[in-house]
């Protein structure tokens, strides 16, 4: 098995960077996420690998989280969508493999904690979309370094047999998640652990003797060899060589399609006055530091070795070049951020977060007290070792500081920062924010001085580019947000980053929002356009359903405006006099729609019965007889959504 990590691409030297999948899952567009797959299987293909690791589908539970950005959102239907379509395009080519199962939403702790849970908020929220991938084929499934209900997901027998392989019905091979993934070799063979990853370090000591005398049996190895040996034979069969010349990594279609990827995932969520797209601008100044820098994402197992970056700042040069003169400033010394805000007839700035704020992390002090219960590594092994534990351990050169990366310690952008927002929009009323980071970044202190506000992400390779067509009208900006950005850390679900135990259940994002009857600064789904989008007509097939039949709806879209733009309708589900505690609605499907101005475009969607079961512990998936509603948006919150009724016998 020749192993490459993801998910913004294959991390080898000059393989195409995308967004990150965040910033993907912005896009709410699955196709273009096969695509994107398409691509990373066949560079990682034409560069001697067989099987990525980057089919990244764990929940995002709360903003800290430090590896959000490696993930697609908050709503486990959308994200079952998107790590389906990102493991349909990788397989064309190459194993893929969905990770971290199960849980796996803090990092500083991930060690460590011990999740507990309810089996409804299990299957109902945090494994939902690890079975889709599972229905769409993965080869691979990667369990999590955390516990769950007190045993450690790489030795767990509930979630590795009995849901994975039992209930599921799941073919493919179980893998550890590298070095610490299990820590005793009987409970992780006899749980259905299949591979241990990177090489044999516990297995190596114990695996033999415990077949021999019995305590593993020989079925479970012959099960694990075979698990393996049938994906690996599925995926050498039938592909022709010449489809994998060394040429195709990086080439100018697949940097097009990251350029693609970065202008559907902007999401503008400002725009007072009708500020963008800028028009007319003669002296334009831009600052922030982000906005020269190569920020493409975390620096741990996901960082990618592009050829190039497209900063923000070049891609406005180029884009700009002979129309406008650009005035730069890094916004370390504000006195001349103002000063070149004062003489600018817009400004730009570009603020957030880099690896050095979240990512994967590790304490050496951890890393150290770990591997005292690791034998070491073999003289083979070693270099391999000591690579994984630097991108996991990276060190910061400031002495005595935290190591970089891991959850965030702030959900604010850096107070200089909004400091900076605060005397450049005193000094010209023409501001743009635009923000790099992996998740949701509360705004309060700032958002209501300046009349335009961009969330970026981490925008790949070629997202200088995208930037600049957004701001200049090029590209009417598509994006939508895949998880809530509240107004408060208080409306968000408890977080302790150096967790020993926590507690999930039902309620996190829009859900919990919604619930306890709190606004968001910008709701789940939500994002702006330069157009604007219309919903009609929405009609049911039937409104007395039985619990095997499938809920089929269409509406029309129109774009109302004077631009062509496209929108995502999402259809939400609610059960007012469910039985059971249920969200106010919930996310059931979504569908991406562009159109030319004036052009309506009728969109259907069928949604199964059983997609609006919830999970009862005891008989499983329960189809309720009940009163439903269809609730058709723009967006989670949006007052124009079209609604409908229809009952489930």
């Amino acid at each position: 098995m020749r192993f490459v990590d993801g998910p913004r691409g294959v991390i080898l030297d000059g393989a195409t960077t995308f967004p990150v999948s965040m910033a993907r899952g912005a896009t709410f567009d699955p196709e273009l996420e096969e695509r994107i797959g398409d691509v990373i299987g066949r560079e990682l293909r034409a560069m001697g690998g067989n099987f990525f690791g980057g089919v990244c589908i764990n929940l995002l539970r709360h903003p800290a989280w430090g590896r959000a950005q490696e993930t697609y959102g908050e709503d486990p239907i959308h994200l079952g969508e998107f790590g389906a379509a990102l493991a349909r395009g990788v397989q064309r080519h190459v194993m893929a493999c969905a990770k971290h199962y199960a849980l796996n939403s803090m990092e500083n702790a991930r060690f460590t904690v011990d999740v507990r849970i309810e089996p409804r908020p299990l299957h109902e929220i945090y494994l939902r979309h690890f079975k889709r991938v599972v229905e769409e084929g993965v080869a691979s499934i990667m369990s999590a370094y955390n516990s769950v209900n007190g045993e450690y997901c790489g030795q767990n027998y509930t979630l590795l047999t009995e849901i994975l392989k039992q209930q599921w019905g799941f073919q493919g091979f179980v893998m550890t998640d590298f070095i610490f993934g299990m820590r005793d070799s009987k409970k992780a063979a006899l749980a259905g652990q299949d591979v241990e990853m990177p090489f044999d370090m516990i297995h190596r000591q114990h695996l033999r003797r415990l077949v021999e005398e019995g305590e593993v049996p020989l079925e479970r190895i012959e099960d694990a060899a075979f698990r393996v040996l049938r994906q690996q034979v599925r995926f050498a069969q039938g592909r022709d060589p010449k489809a994998y010349t060394l040429d195709v990594v990086g080439c100018e279609a697949h940097r097009k399609i990251a350029r693609e990827a970065a202008e559907k995932s902007i999401v503008l969520l400002k725009n007072d006055g009708g500020l963008l797209p800028l028009k007319g601008v003669k002296k334009l100044a831009v600052i922030g530091k982000l906005a020269a820098t190569p920020n493409t994402g975390d620096g741990g197992s996901s960082n990618t070795r592009p050829e190039y970056v497209i900063t923000p700042l070049e891609g406005l040069q180029e884009a700009l070049h002979g129309q406008a003169e650009i005035l730069y400033a890094d916004g370390t010394d504000p006195n001349e951020a103002t000063r070149l805000a004062g003489e600018a007839d817009a400004v730009v700035m570009v603020l957030g977060y880099t690896s050095q704020d979240e990512g994967e992390f590790v304490s050496p002090d951890s890393m150290a007290e770990l591997a005292k219960n690791f034998p070491p590594p073999t003289p083979e092994e070693l270099p391999i070792a000591q690579k994984l534990m630097a991108s996991m351990t990276a060190t910061n050169s400031v002495p005595n500081a935290m190591p970089p990366g891991g959850d965030r310690r702030l959900l604010t952008l850096h107070p200089e920062d909004e400091e900076l927002i605060r005397v450049v929009a005193g000094a010209n009323r023409r501001v743009v924010v635009a923000m790099m980071g992996g998740s949701a970044i509360i705004t309060e202190n700032w958002r209501h001085h300046v009349p335009a506000i961009l969330m970026l992400w981490y925008p790949g390779m070629e997202g200088g580019h995208a930037f600049a067509d957004i701001l200049l009208g090029k590209i009417n900006p598509s994006g939508k947000l895949p998880c809530v950005f509240p107004r408060r850390p208080e409306d968000l679900p408890y977080y302790d980053i150096n967790a020993r135990t926590i507690t999930y259940d039902l309620w996190h994002g829009y859900r919990k929002l919604e619930r306890d009857g709190v606004m968001p600064a910008f709701p789940f789904g939500f994002g702006l356009s330069y157009t604007t989008f219309s919903l009609s007509n929405l009609k049911l097939n039937e409104t007395a359903l039985s619990t095997q039949s499938t809920l089929q709806c269409t509406l029309d879209v129109t774009n109302t405006g004077s631009l062509p733009g496209a929108t995502v309708v999402q259809f939400y589900v609610a059960v007012p006099g469910s039985r059971v505690e249920r969200a106010p609605k919930e996310l059931k499907a979504f569908k991406r729609v562009e159109l030319q101005p004036g052009q309506t475009q009728t969109v259907r969607v069928a949604i199964p019965a059983r997609d609006l079961a919830y999970y009862d512990p005891h008989s499983g998936w329960t189809v309720e007889p009940a009163t439903y509603r269809l609730i058709v948006g723009q967006h989670s919150l949006d007052q124009q959504a079209l609604q409908a009724e229809f009952n489930i016998h």
